[in-house]
């Protein structure tokens, strides 16, 4: 097996000691500084008590100093939490209880409520009781299979879940990233992303475990495009990972770096191919957390049609596509991923139930061996490669159809006056938002609702496009779906105007068996749980009760009360049958509920 990660740098700093290993604000760093620095570390938090399993927080900002202290806790033979400042104090309280760590590292910023069983160490003030430790590498045997890292990520509930990774798991992604990359001595790369987001795991490790040099930028410079372009431009940055949002914009900037040769990206589904001519290459990725960070990777051609792949498996990796009870689907079928190999992580900390729902055996591998199941849906392409279609949690019904909202999302990206997209679906209804190139005027919402139109069918087209500054994004930046705005507020409930709409919803709700439901002429047939079957069993009753032909395939465009009732009038339904249909009804609704009972035990007599 390939030796841990903290044994790679180590060997790293032994055969090139006085190269530089990270570079920040703060200055450069060597090898044998880092090395050093975190030896000594190492032996204070032994000194705690930290031990193989023990788990360590590391409540630091984006630095070299979180990279020592993560180095550190690896060499102690623990497992590091990275904490990030950044979150909100609520998920940060939450995240150390859930952790329970063996010791909380900061550096004089506030207070961070820690378990009272955790010891605290204060990097400032225990500055120099640190640097009286040994230089020398702590003698702890570290296995496969012992925690390197915890790092958790929030769930469909909101409450942050641990992820355990074992040294097996990070050391295979290194091992993988390093040859697919050619990273070492030489090489430079950026370290982006927050320590909350799994992919500054990523970042770290590859680098420091092949000798290359690891970049650090300011925090202007990394959250904004232009500046960070011209960050990786002055430091000759080589190979660099950015969040998919930000990668969209720095593809369409004019002046690339000389320099940079590859540019990673994932996180979020990628919408845009690079443009034609751009010398560096676009490496898109997929993987859940619970997988060690990256699970498959495909290079994307400039100009390529449709959404990118995510490519194959990384080596040690293995990847299947179920259907709902777990059977294998044709190839071009989508299925749900399920992750399995090398990178699996242990399961989630204090979370046994939910472990044991996510993690299952698998159902083709040896005995013994567990399968992730990711709730994402992909399709394998005719070469082999894979392509995301979301989430199964993130499909929605529209009139009937199952809508993958990043399909959408990608054909606004396309629009050339657009720089970024991102699509929603709330109430049943799909919402755009976009994001103009610098001097576009106005119009821009309805030239790009009509680019879709005239590329999507009409259920994938959004009831809206919403033209934005800027789209929202997570501190880990993946887009904030939940901070879009709602340019649709929930309508006044109207009732039925006439007796025609008044039929037609009796009918409607009956059917989709919510009688008791307020009748709301705007309702959406399918957001409220219509669906083909439905329409069409509707279909035929009004057909029965008007005397009329209305096509099945009108519900489709006409799914409210309201735009059924012009359908019917439409097709002129004959005055006297609808005046009878209407006094029947209005007979009906007046009697009492005996008077029902009577008359239904009269017709089923009869």
């Amino acid at each position: 097996m390939t030796a841990p990660v903290h044994q790679q740098v180590a060997a790293c700093a032994a055969a090139r000691p006085d190269a530089p290993a990270i570079v920040s604000a703060s200055g450069t760093l060597s090898y044998r500084e880092l090395d050093e620095r975190a030896n000594q570390l190492a032996h204070q938090l032994t000194g705690l008590g930290v031990e193989p399993e023990s788990r360590v927080a590391v409540h630091l900002r984006r630095s070299a100093e979180s990279v020592i202290a993560q180095l550190a806790v690896l060499k102690a033979g623990g497992a590091y939490l990275p904490v990030d400042p950044a979150q909100p104090s609520a998920r940060i309280e939450h995240v150390v209880a859930d952790a329970a760590p063996a010791v909380l590292i900061t550096q004089g910023r506030g207070a961070v409520p820690a378990p009272a069983a955790a010891a605290h160490l204060d990097l400032t003030r225990e500055a120099a009781a640190v640097a009286a430790r040994p230089v020398r590498v702590p003698d702890v045997p570290v296995l496969p299979d012992n925690l390197a890292y915890v790092i958790h990520t929030s769930g469909s509930t909101g409450t942050p879940k641990g992820v355990m990774v074992p040294h097996s798991g990070l050391a295979n992604l290194v091992a993988w990233h390093v040859r697919r990359y050619g990273l070492g001595p030489g090489e430079h790369t950026a370290h982006v992303a927050a320590l909350g987001f799994d992919a500054s795991v990523w970042e770290v490790w590859p680098t420091l475990a092949s000798g290359a040099v690891l970049h650090l930028p300011g925090e202007e410079d990394r959250s904004r495009p232009e500046r960070l372009l011209a960050w990786l431009t002055a430091e000759g940055i080589t190979v660099t990972f950015l969040p998919t949002p930000l990668a969209q914009e720095v593809l369409r900037l004019p002046t690339p770096s000389p320099r940079l040769r590859t540019l990673l990206t994932g996180g979020d589904a990628l919408t845009t191919t690079p443009p034609p001519g751009l010398p560096y290459a676009l490496v898109n990725h997929y993987g859940p957390t619970e997988a060690c960070v990256v699970t498959t990777a495909a290079t994307v051609p400039p100009g390529a049609p449709g959404v990118p792949p995510i490519g194959h498996p990384i080596a040690g990796v293995r990847v299947q596509l179920l259907d709902e009870d777990a059977r294998p689907v044709a190839d071009g079928a989508r299925g749900e991923l399920y992750v399995g190999g090398a990178g699996l992580a242990r399961g989630y900390l204090n979370r046994p139930g939910l472990t044991a729902e996510r993690f299952l055996p698998d159902p083709s591998g040896p005995p013994g061996s567990r399968v992730y199941r990711t709730g994402d849906v992909a399709a394998r392409l005719p070469e082999g490669a894979l392509c995301f279609h979301g989430r199964s949690d993130d499909q929605v019904q529209v009139r009937g159809f199952r809508v993958e909202p990043a399909e959408v999302a990608a054909v606004l990206s396309e629009h050339p006056a657009v720089t970024r997209a991102a699509v929603i679906a709330r109430s049943g209804r799909l919402l755009g938002y976009v994001v103009p190139r610098p001097g576009e005027g106005p119009g821009l919402a309805e030239a790009v609702r009509g680019h879709a139109a005239a590329r999507l069918p009409e259920h994938m087209v959004p009831a809206l496009v919403v033209v934005l500054d800027d789209i929202p994004l997570t501190v880990n930046g993946k887009i904030d779906r939940d901070a879009l705005p709602d340019p649709l507020p929930p309508e006044a409930v109207v009732g039925p105007r006439d007796a025609l709409e008044e039929l037609i919803a009796d009918t409607w709700y009956d059917v989709l068996e919510l009688p008791d439901r307020p009748a709301h002429i705007h309702d959406d047939f399918y957001a409220l749980g219509g669906h083909s079957l439905l329409a069409s069993r509707l279909t035929v009753r009004l057909n029965d009760l008007f005397g009329v032909d209305l096509p099945l395939q009108t519900t489709f465009g006409a799914a409210t009360i309201a735009a059924l009732a012009g359908e019917v009038r439409a097709l002129e339904p004959a005055p006297g049958h609808l005046a009878d249909v209407t006094a029947r009804h209005r007979h009906v609704a007046a009697m009492s509920d005996e008077e029902v009972e009577k008359l239904l035990a009269e017709l089923g007599d009869g």
